[in-house]
């Protein structure tokens, strides 16, 4: 006798039904108060003994550096709601810390994170709620359906790179991604979206991670990722390594290697004829 084991969805039709139209998902329940204490005290461990490191370590591809942000990212209920959206085959390609100081001005204008080099199929953009994300400490903001074409944009300076910032928007429609602690928003890597300044007494908290399709393709250059589940063409996509430890000068190499070796990402966009790779990094003396 042949057993079928069936796995049960998580995932409703309506919510994977949301998800293709309007572009996103919100409110999910993911990680326990107890998990997202605990990653905020790393964090705020390692700010403190590496306050000169936190510019960059927090930055782009921290999921090479910190075993810790890689747990939290590979956590199987995670990872089973994304492949409910893009397949069994999932790359993670990218972390990166977004924290709002309180009454911080610090804001993200309208933009799509695959603006400067499309993926084709979608990856998408997973928001953690390390604490809670409201309208009032500046939560993530969405204009629902957005996702059907890149719109077009403008260059402008952030954090040693170029970020694409969409034109013209049409806030009317604005949806705010309102997160308790420990819940995530998903939204396609073509949804525009941004975020206000905090404007509360407290930090708001956030890790967010791109996964993408193993079987996806850049419009230019070649990216990477860690396969953390399923499989993957090494065509198609460089392979990353898992962090041993944290923060070890092994993982601070391997950061600096895969970013040099695979410069052209989504996060720091097409090089132009003869132009050297540029990230934030550690000082080399």
């Amino acid at each position: 006798m042949i057993y079928t084991l069936i796995m049960a969805k998580i995932l409703s039709e309506t919510q994977l039904q949301q998800f293709q139209s309007h572009g996103f998902l919100a409110g999910l329940d993911v990680f326990s108060v107890r998990q997202c204490e605990e990653f905020r005290s790393r964090t705020e461990e390692f700010e403190h003994h590496h306050p000169d490191d936190v510019s960059w370590a927090l930055d782009i591809k921290c999921n090479l550096l910190f075993d810790w942000v890689y747990e939290l990212s590979t956590f199987p209920l995670l990872l089973d709601i994304i492949s409910e959206l893009i397949g069994p085959n999932l790359l993670l390609t990218n972390s990166i810390f977004r924290i709002k100081e309180p009454l911080s001005s610090t804001h993200y204008g309208w933009h799509q994170d695959a603006a400067r080099i499309q993926v084709n199929p979608a990856f998408v953009i997973v928001y953690v709620a390390i604490s809670d994300a409201t309208t009032e400490n500046g939560c993530l903001r969405v204009i629902p359906g957005s996702n059907e074409q890149i719109e077009p944009f403008h260059l402008t300076s952030y954090a040693e790179r170029q970020v694409a910032r969409v034109s013209h928007v049409d806030e009317s429609n604005a949806i705010d991604m309102v997160l308790r602690q420990g819940q995530v928003g998903i939204f396609d890597c073509n949804t525009i979206h941004g975020s206000s300044s905090n404007n509360s007494w407290k930090r708001r908290f956030a890790l967010v991670n791109d996964y993408t399709p193993a079987a996806a393709q850049q419009s230019v250059g070649t990216g990477s990722g860690q396969l953390v589940r399923g499989s993957y063409s090494k065509k198609l996509w460089g392979k990353e390594p898992k962090p041993q430890g944290s923060f070890t000068k092994n993982n601070i190499i391997g950061r600096r290697e895969i970013l040099n070796s695979y410069p052209e990402n989504v996060l720091m966009g097409p090089l132009s004829e003869g132009q050297r790779p540029s990230f934030a990094d550690q000082h080399q003396s």
